[in-house]
């Protein structure tokens, strides 16, 4: 071990080790003035070098502090250092010189008597301050010195070199409550808990088969997690010696270095992190055993000998059974069905008692297991147990749930029955005794509406006091679910709808239902078991209304209802305009649109048309209300609409799509053929198809757009030149469109003219402008 060292010089031990500090446990000093004198545990401090006193006397002193070693006796010093503080000194100026040396053991030193000095210890350690409250010196090869030569304690001189001794200039005193630090490893502790496979030692050898494992508990006061070492030996051939090192710290596994037939000793010691060993444990004995027992018992019965019906004995009827060695003498014991069944000697006999639970054809097994545990072929012995299973029969068979049926139970076999043992499905087993002629009634009551068959399943208690295998007969439970019948034509988001509910179940008092999964309501049922149940449907497509019954005896019966279609409550939209998926009108052209609400109290209509046409409008007494909509693009156009009620509730959205018709103006021209040449002036023609018409406009590619007005009979001409400089294999663009009297401009209409240039012919005539 390692005594404590100071906080500051001292490292914090290893993984291994122990610390502990140590004071002084006497000092004394020896003055030169006075050389048969020892100053021991004087108080005051303690003086090294020389000093002059009053009256100019000069006095020479050196200082012996003791320290106890019982702490570290028996375990491996690591290090050690002794520590002290200045207290005066004469002059810093002088450098500090003090020695520290192991002296031999001495409890009163004088001047003349001094006791040897042994070994200097290195240091002290520097420390540039003056006086240093503490001043360490290595100390470990000194305590070591003193713990070979057998001591008990560590006696230490304070000193100054010869040379210094005697000048007073280099004097100084230091703190007698000196301190020895160790750091110190203490060895593992013996060994407990030995164990051959898996069992504890005993004093007799253990007998072990197939795998041979040895383990052992080690603890070690350092170290959480100490190693092992085994060493294992013929026990009469200790020369034969062999050690190992232990595989996860504490066990190792020696099955192939064991022979067959051999009765070995071991041992265990623990080892730490850094090599130190602790003592052997106790020795502990093993013979090994690897050959199984070579033939199959036999097995007999003077209880069960029957092989065919009727068979003998019965279920829970204990039968005595015989296994035998046949004079194996390796033979220990058998394992066999019920467990373990020990010989009566080796090679012997077990006879054990065992009850079928089950009839029929059945059989016994048994192995046999030698000291090792080493087990032979199985032997089986196969017999007929005979049916005494009770009858049971229960009336009536059919009805509905709660209702009680009256159940007989009867013996069947030739052993007396005390009493019977039964249960219904799903519930706890019940006890009735048997009467004089062995049988018994008792009633039972079905409650689990869910379970349209019921058992009711019986054994019976034998005079013995076993049990016999179980008998079972089904009943039919009706769960009597409740018949609903919908009393509303046509059910519609938030408006009520009624249903009828008829009870099935005899005696039903109530009705528990729930519209949609929400919370379950009870309500009572007139005496003719019927209600009248009233739900308003939150959301449209389905709705589902399911309930039980419950009779005043609180029986339950199955789930009945029904599935509802829910129509929305969204608002109806219709227009003579543009009617709903057709295609109609034309852009520009109004439409009006008419909103109506299939249940009452609407008080507005929220619509919108998209493209920022939304609004508001309130409805009328007859509940409805009408928008005018100019659709302003061809093709799709769609309305979502909701209603809000007078109770503040909106519908949920309703949507409406139609199709306005193109608008676009026809377009014929005068080209010929599929081409036009550069400078080709192009006559065309406009004819109207939007109402209202006002005016038309026309733009050749991303020239500006032109407007033109409609003739008397709304068609209008105009003309245009392929520009000159257009490259032969470009296209010419023309778009065309109509505006009506309300500033709404039609779709367009439009054509591409493809630009050819013949390079083998001169163009000739002139072009005019129209």
């Amino acid at each position: 071990m390692v005594a404590a060292g100071t906080a500051v010089l001292t490292a914090a031990p290893a993984a291994a080790e122990s610390s502990t500090e140590i004071a002084a446990s006497s000092w004394a000093y020896i003055d030169s003035a006075v050389p048969k004198a020892s100053f021991v545990d004087q108080a005051g401090d303690a003086p090294v070098g020389a000093h002059t006193y009053a009256g100019g006397t000069n006095h020479v002193s050196k200082s012996y502090v003791t320290f106890d070693l019982s702490a570290v006796r028996g375990n491996r010093l690591q290090s050690a250092y002794v520590s002290t503080g200045e207290t005066a000194v004469t002059d810093c100026a002088n450098a500090r010189s003090t020695e520290l040396w192991l002296t031999a053991p001495a409890k009163k030193p004088t001047w003349n008597t001094q006791p040897a000095e042994l070994l200097k210890v290195n240091g002290p350690y520097l420390d540039s301050s003056c006086p240093s409250d503490r001043l360490t010196w290595t100390a470990t090869a000194a305590i070591q010195n003193a713990l070979d030569a057998g001591r008990t304690t560590a006696t230490f001189v304070l000193r100054l070199p010869e040379d210094q001794l005697s000048d007073p200039e280099f004097g100084r005193e230091y703190d007698p409550k000196a301190k020895l630090f160790l750091n110190y490893d203490r060895p593992p502790a013996k060994p407990t808990g030995l164990k051959v496979t898996y069992q504890a030692c005993t004093a007799k050898p253990l007998v072990v088969s197939r795998q041979v494992v040895l383990g052992a508990d080690v603890t070690d006061p350092d170290d959480d997690y100490p190693g092992t070492e085994f060493a294992f030996w013929p026990a009469d051939h200790p020369d034969q010696r062999t050690t190992l090192a232990g595989t996860g710290l504490t066990w190792v596994e020696i099955t192939s270095r064991v022979s067959e037939g051999v009765t070995y000793a071991w041992q265990a010691r623990g080892k730490d992190d850094s090599g130190l060993f602790g003592p052997w444990s106790a020795t502990c004995k093993f013979t090994t055993d690897f050959t199984a027992p070579k033939a199959e018992p036999a097995i007999t019965s003077p209880d069960y000998t029957a092989e065919a019906p009727p068979g003998s004995g019965g279920t829970g009827v204990p039968g005595t059974f015989v296994f035998d060695a046949k004079g194996d003498t390796d033979v220990v014991g058998f394992k066999w069905d019920g467990g373990y069944a020990a010989a009566d000697r080796r090679g012997g006999k077990a006879t054990v008692r065992y009850a079928p639970t089950w009839n029929g054809p059945v059989s016994i097994s048994a192995t046999p297991v030698d000291a090792a545990g080493n087990q032979g072929p199985t032997g089986s012995y196969r017999f007929w147990v005979a049916d005494n299973q009770p009858g049971v029969t229960c009336t009536p068979f059919d009805d509905y749930v709660g209702v009680t049926r009256t159940c007989t139970f009867t013996p069947y076999g030739t052993t007396p029955v005390t009493g019977y043992v039964y249960h219904l499905t799903n519930q706890p087993d019940e006890t009735v005794p048997a009467g004089p002629d062995g049988t018994a009634t008792v009633t039972v009551t079905p409650s689990d509406p869910q379970l349209g068959y019921v058992q009711v399943a019986v054994r019976s208690r034998l005079a013995t006091g076993y049990l016999t295998a179980e008998h079972s007969t089904e009943l039919i439970s009706e769960p009597g679910e409740p018949e609903v019948e919908q009393l509303t034509a046509n059910p519609t988001q938030s408006l009520p709808v009624q249903f009828r509910v008829h009870a099935v179940l005899p005696g039903s008092v109530s009705f528990t239902y729930h519209w949609n999964q929400e919370d379950l309501i009870t309500v009572p049922l007139d005496a003719d078991g019927t209600a009248i149940v009233t739900v308003t449907p939150a959301t449209s497509s389905y709705g589902s209304l399911y309930g039980y019954t419950t009779t005043a005896s609180g029986v339950q019966s199955g789930w009945g209802g029904l599935n509802v279609p829910v129509a929305s409550n969204k608002p109806k939209v219709t227009s003579a305009e543009y009617p709903e998926g057709q295609t109609s009108g034309a852009v520009g052209t109004p439409g009006t649109f008419v909103f109506s609400s299939p249940v009452p109290g609407a008080v507005s209509y929220t619509y919108d048309f998209g493209a920022g046409v939304h609004g508001t409008v309130p409805a009328g007494p007859d509940g409805t209300a009408s928008v005018v909509f100019t659709p302003t693009q061809s093709y799709i156009n769609g309305i979502s609409v909701t209603t809000k009620f007078a109770d503040g509730t909106t519908s949920e959205q309703g949507g409406y799509t139609f199709y306005v018709a193109y608008s676009s103006p026809r377009l014929a021209c005068d080209a010929t053929g599929w081409s036009v040449a550069p400078g080709q002036h192009i006559q065309c023609t406009l004819s109207p198809v939007q109402a209202n018409l006002a005016a038309y406009g026309y733009r050749v590619d991303s020239g500006p757009e032109t407007t033109l007005a409609p003739g008397p009979d709304g068609t209008a001409t105009f003309g245009f030149d392929v520009p000159a400089d257009r490259n032969s294999g470009s296209y010419v663009q023309l778009r065309a469109w109509s505006t009506n009297t309300a500033g709404t401009r039609s779709d367009e209409a439009g054509t591409s003219f493809y630009v050819y240039v013949n390079t083998g012919a001169s163009a000739r005539g002139t072009a005019t402008a129209v």
